[in-house]
């Protein structure tokens, strides 16, 4: 059977970003979005005016996934937003 979806858009950093979510799983997602939005925010405060916006980012991406690499989810291999978020910026 296959779950119902629902399009969201997410407010991360600047940018609009839309996303197809399992219905009731949007909340995690919005979360998601807003701790990302707060650990760039973070970055930018902290290296603004001698480091690249791409450096920025980089650097908070990193942060965040060593922060999720040290987690049980992870190492079960869990899906995660974060890899559409990476793919996303990549893109």
């Amino acid at each position: 059977m296959k779950a119902d979806k629902k399009k969201i858009t997410l407010n991360v950093y600047d940018e609009q970003i839309e996303v197809n979510v399992i219905k009731g799983e949007e909340d995690q997602y919005y979360d998601a979005a807003r701790f990302v939005t707060k650990r760039i925010l973070t970055y930018y405060k902290l290296h603004s005016g001698w480091k690249t916006t791409h450096t920025i980012l980089l650097m908070t991406m990193l942060d965040i996934a060593i922060n999720l690499t040290s987690t049980n989810e992870y190492k079960k291999g869990h899906r995660s937003i974060w890899r559409k978020i990476i793919e996303y910026l990549k893109s």
